[in-house]
């Protein structure tokens, strides 16, 4: 699949990650992401996730080592139902499960003590190993602790089922309106269920 076409809109980096197979409500919904390459791959592509240099790193290091890359991505499809399961929640107006949030905690503890703070005109965090196979979860994990913290619930936002597909976005839209994941993905399709339902209830 050219990951290039695969929409992003969640709004940040962690729900683009969450929304990576096709539909939450259907367990049979398409995969995006066939394996560790395809992992490094999507998150070069994204704001916020890997640079080219990072990336082609990341490669080298999962062909030197394919068992740990494997592993590296088994970890990711987990971590990505971690983070459906606490966002899914939040959009719903519910705290996660403390199971969840222990394990979100786990994980993020793991992740940050990876992290150096680089002195330059601007401070910032930088990650120490650029080949480290876990890395493409760590940009992730930075980013899902961020939307918890400063992130707003109230726009916080899953598309609605039966129509839509489940995948979590921020609305940010001026009144709170937005209700697809897009408009192209599952709005327009709703709409035309919807019409055709009326034209079908009219002609009984």
């Amino acid at each position: 699949m050219d990951l290039s076409r695969i929409e992003r809109v969640g709004g940040s980096l962690c729900l683009d990650f969450v929304n990576t197979r096709a539909s939450h409500f259907d367990p049979a919904a398409p995969e995006y992401l066939a394996g560790y390459a395809d992992l490094v791959e999507w998150l070069r592509g994204c704001d916020g996730g890997l640079d080219a240099r990072s990336a082609s790193r990341l490669l080298v290091a999962a062909r030197a080592h394919p068992r740990r890359a494997a592993a590296a991505f088994a970890h990711a499809h987990d971590l990505r139902g971690l983070l459906e399961r606490v966002f899914a929640r939040r959009a719903h107006g519910h705290a996660p499960a403390p199971a969840d949030l222990h394990a979100l905690e786990r994980e993020a503890t793991a992740a940050f003590a990876h992290r150096r703070l680089e002195a330059g005109a601007q401070w910032q965090w930088r990650w120490d190993e650029d080949d480290a196979l876990e890395r493409p979860l760590w940009d992730v994990l930075a980013s899902a602790v961020d939307l918890l913290r400063h992130g707003d619930p109230g726009r916080l936002k899953q598309c609605p089922a039966p129509d839509g597909c489940g995948w979590l976005f921020h609305d940010a839209s001026k009144n709170r309106t937005r209700r697809w994941c897009s408009m192209r993905m599952c709005g327009n399709g709703a709409k035309a269920r919807r019409f055709q339902q009326r034209r079908r209830d009219a002609g009984n």
